[in-house]
């Protein structure tokens, strides 16, 4: 699969998963994904960034805390599901909080449907916690 590809299925995918506003960046080519909660929050679940320097999905599994490490241990259950190491792919500084998925290494089907599936998961906390 192409990132052009990967990119479009992942935004049909996000937005399909429940009721919420999708913000396009006024600089760079990139969507984020504010789910609406039933206590009113604010948060985003997910951005999906097509600038060169970035081109992945992120995953914000505990916006608004910084300095939980909950991103770091998914993370590693990402690379692990998906054989690949963020680390020698790209050269931003992660954060801890986050997950992120290259489009690049969501090359098959089968990579898609197990990252639906993580995200589904990661959603379903999310709307929990918020």
């Amino acid at each position: 699969m192409n990132e052009l590809l990967v990119f479009g299925e992942l935004h049909e995918f996000l937005s399909g998963l429940g009721t919420m506003q999708c913000k396009i960046a006024g600089k760079s080519l990139s969507l984020g994904y504010i789910p609406f909660t039933m206590r009113g929050g604010y948060c985003k679940f997910a951005t999906l960034y097509g600038d060169k320097r970035y081109q992945c999905l992120i995953l914000h599994v505990e916006p608004g805390n910084p300095e939980s490490a909950r991103g770091k241990l998914l993370q590693k259950e990402i690379q692990e599901m998906l054989n690949f190491d963020i680390q020698k792919i790209r050269s931003f500084q992660l954060k801890k909080h986050e997950v992120y998925v290259p489009f690049e290494v969501v090359d098959s089907k089968e990579k898609m449907d197990l990252l639906k599936n993580f995200i589904e998961k990661q959603y379903m906390a999310f709307k929990e916690n918020n």
